[in-house]
């Protein structure tokens, strides 16, 4: 039995702007209408802008129940074909017509045939026009996830003489199923992929496969997260796009200029029945998107491809023009390679039956601006990109675009250190959020900053109160092969007792990697009551990350964008009393200004402070008789497990 596979086209459908739904229905001709033996044409673009024409012939239809799993099942021929390579990526959605109206559009094909006419799925156009009423919406303001796909039996077609049950599966039979099943065509859904440019190595990687715990381990990643929403972060990081969304991730090879349409042509691209267009999630320096053709549009409203992206439900893409370079013949799908034009309007629904948006409608976006300086080599490069307003996508997309920049910059791996600079501006900020953040690393300093940047979009993206409305994130990133580290060594204090209310004066011993020791001198004043006669005087560097700690809970927004404004950055040591007694005075006072009091944070300049240690400090109070107490045995301390990680060990 010949192994038959379902390829899913990336292609959009529209047709000319002014169209209106009452002329629309005068040009499609009814599912109910379609009979075997009916012959019609189809429009797509091979190369250029050029619209070809195929000639298509219906064999049969599968009429399910309802109209979202109807099917008419076609041969496909013609000059086009064959120079496409047979039915290729990015001409589903190519508008079909039968009696010179418009009956569906082509969203896959049966891959590894061999032949000139190769069999091909239509989806009638009346179940894409059920998309037309939540966009219709949209349009007249301005002027999660969809289920899997149904699977089983959908119908029988007779093929070559034979007849043929076809079913729909989410994984392929062995091949001993298969045997066992002669007359059965399996169809296995295959994703349009997403075509990236300028990305390479391992942020291509990343893309596609997203950075496993593993992974994040061995390269000491996972100590660059700040200690809020962090293991939240680490999940959505285990999966890329290829796993979260079953669509293959397939690099151009292009970068920067040679990505954009305006490389190829100064003609106007005009979407028009035929031509070519772009779904994009990221554009500029770095894109990420799929393309397609145009089949229909009424009044503003586009629909297209037949069926789903990614698919990722309520959107909001990037509708862009698009120039397709070539279509790049394979054994199992040929694709179109093509690169984006102007955006033209915004893509909102990616649903089983298709994909749909509205012209004209400015898309909103996240605008970031990245400059690396890599102070050895004395080199400054920057690069620019817009990622598209889908919020479970947008840090993953902002991680590998900076990542990419910075690894083309330092053209290494390796140790280093790394300063942070970066200005967040959305609508919810009242100011915009600024951090300076520092990065010491033995193994991969490169993805430091970048990691950090993601997880506060994340954060903020993620929150349960209100939508950010991000508007643009500018970055700037300044790195050096040298360690600048300094692990918290001792701390001693001037006198060995103390009185409450008295002021302690410390001294914090640093030593440098790979350098001399360093003091830091302090003060902290005590309580002015204080019962115990004792109190603990700790010292840590960087934002505390003890494994026994809560993880922080935020009643508000404003709580959550002051808490990342105010963690503490790596290049900070602080000296805080632990454990101190509340008296009745301060239980009417704020905890945090009380916290404030007894705790101080020194910032040093672009080197990291790790390691933590304590000192217990004796109180003296009034002489009082005391009874003797029994002693108890002292209670072995639980064995501290070596730190793997330097420079972020407590």
């Amino acid at each position: 039995m010949r192994l038959i596979k379902i390829a899913m086209l990336g292609a959009l459908l529209l047709l000319d702007f002014g169209a209106h739904h009452t002329d629309a229905q005068s040009r499609i001709i009814p599912f109910s209408e379609i009979k075997p033996g009916m012959e019609g044409f189809g429009k797509t673009v091979i190369k250029g802008d050029e619209i070809q024409t195929f000639t298509v012939k219906v064999i049969n239809v599968i009429d399910n129940p309802g109209i979202l799993d109807d099917h008419i099942v076609v041969r496909v021929s013609g000059p086009t074909i064959r120079q496409a390579g047979g039915v290729a990526a990015g001409m589903s959605g190519s508008p079909i017509y039968i009696n010179n109206k418009l009956a569906g559009a082509l969203w896959g094909s049966w891959g590894f045939q061999v032949g000139a006419e190769p069999i091909a799925l239509i989806r009638p156009i009346e179940a894409m026009l059920e998309l037309v009423k939540p966009l219709k919406e949209k349009e007249q303001m301005r002027f999660g996830r969809v289920p899997d796909p149904p699977v089983g039996v959908i119908g029988s077609v007779e093929i070559d003489g034979r007849l043929k049950q076809i079913e729909i599966v989410s994984q392929m039979p062995s091949p001993s199923e298969q045997a066992a099943h002669p007359d059965t065509i399996f169809i296995q859904r295959a994703a349009t992929p997403l075509l990236v440019s300028g990305l390479n190595g391992r942020a291509l990687k990343y893309l596609k496969d997203g950075i496993s715990e593993r992974v994040m381990r061995a390269a000491g990643m996972r100590q660059a997260l700040l200690p809020i929403a962090s293991e939240d972060f680490v999940q959505e990081l285990s999966q890329g796009l290829e796993e979260r969304y079953s669509i293959v991730v397939q690099p151009t090879g292009l970068s920067g200029a040679a990505a954009h349409a305006e490389a190829y042509t100064n003609d106007p691209i005009q979407l028009q029945e035929g031509s070519p267009f772009g779904v994009m999630l990221t554009d500029g320096d770095v894109t990420v998107g799929a393309f397609g053709t145009v089949s229909y549009v009424e009044d503003h409203i586009i629909l297209g491809f037949g069926h789903w992206l990614l698919p990722a439900g309520e959107t909001e893409f990037f509708l862009t023009e698009a120039y397709i370079i070539d279509t790049v013949e394979s054994l199992e799908t040929p694709f179109k390679l093509g690169v984006p034009g102007r955006t033209v309007g915004t893509i909102f629904e990616d649903r089983w039956q298709g994909v749909g948006g509205v012209a004209e409608i400015e898309p909103r976006l996240l605008y970031v601006s990245v400059t690396v300086k890599d102070r050895d080599l004395g080199i400054t490069n920057r690069a620019q990109f817009r990622i598209a307003y889908y919020e479970s996508l947008m840090p993953l997309l902002l991680l590998v675009g900076v990542l990419d920049a910075v690894d083309r910059t330092l053209n290494r791996i390796g140790p280093g250190t790394m300063i942070a600079r970066y200005t967040l501006k959305a609508d919810e900020l009242a100011q915009p959020l600024t951090r300076t953040d520092v990065f010491a690393s033995l193994s991969d300093i490169a993805v430091t900053g970048p990691l950090r940047i993601a997880q506060t979009l994340f954060t903020l993206a993620r929150n349960e109160f209100r939508d950010m409305g991000f508007s643009s994130l500018d970055i700037d990133l300044d790195v050096r092969r040298a360690v600048k580290a300094l692990r918290v060594k001792s701390i001693k204090t001037d006198k060995e007792s103390y009185k409450p209310g008295e002021t302690v004066q410390y001294t914090v011993i640093l030593q440098a990697y790979r350098g001399d020791e360093q003091k830091v001198t302090g003060e902290l004043p005590l309580p002015e009551k204080l019962d115990s006669s004792s109190v603990t005087l700790r010292a840590f560097g960087g934002p505390r990350r003890s494994q026994d700690e809560e993880t922080p809970e935020f009643n508000s927004l404003d709580e959550l964008i002051e808490a990342l404004q105010t963690v503490p950055s790596n290049n900070s040591l602080t000296v805080e009393f632990l454990n101190l007694p509340q008296d009745d005075s301060e239980e009417e006072s704020d905890d945090k200004d009380t916290e404030a009091k007894f705790k101080r944070t020194q910032t040093l300049d672009e080197t990291i402070v790790y390691g933590e240690k304590t000192l217990e400090i004796k109180i003296k109070g009034e002489e009082k008789p005391q009874e003797p107490t029994p002693e108890k045995p002292e209670e072995p301390k639980p064995e501290k497990k070596p730190c793997k990680f330097l420079f972020y060990c407590p």
